[in-house]
């Protein structure tokens, strides 16, 4: 199984932008892009919390965020799960979404029902 991503929301002008992560490398990915404020190991995260600090790329800040985390099962994917918080527009979105990619995540497609 691996882990995908995408813009979770509509595109356009908007104050904030969700990008999702979820499957089983979501917390590895977010340890190597996330560099938050008063630091916990990825392990002492407990589900349904919030932490703030800074979306990194080669030691470049991209955005200041909020990142929320959700462990299997109790998450809406039933999968480990977070959704960063960023400043809106199609930009900064973009380059959160393609540090995800970079890190290992892969773009989620549309579910098919057949």
């Amino acid at each position: 199984m691996d882990t995908i991503v995408a813009i979770s929301t509509a595109p356009g002008v908007g104050g904030i932008g969700i990008i999702r992560l979820s499957g089983e490398n979501t917390f590895n990915i977010i340890e190597r892009i996330f560099i938050q404020k008063n630091k916990k190991d990825i392990q002492d995260i407990h589900g349904f919390t919030i932490k703030y600090g800074n979306i990194v790329n080669k030691g470049e800040i991209i955005d200041e965020v909020l990142v929320s985390y959700f462990k299997k099962p109790k998450s809406y994917t039933t999968e480990d799960m977070c959704e960063i918080n960023s400043h809106g527009g199609n930009i900064v979105m973009r380059q959160i979404l393609e540090v995800c990619l970079e890190n290992g995540a892969r773009l989620a497609e549309p579910r098919r029902i057949y």
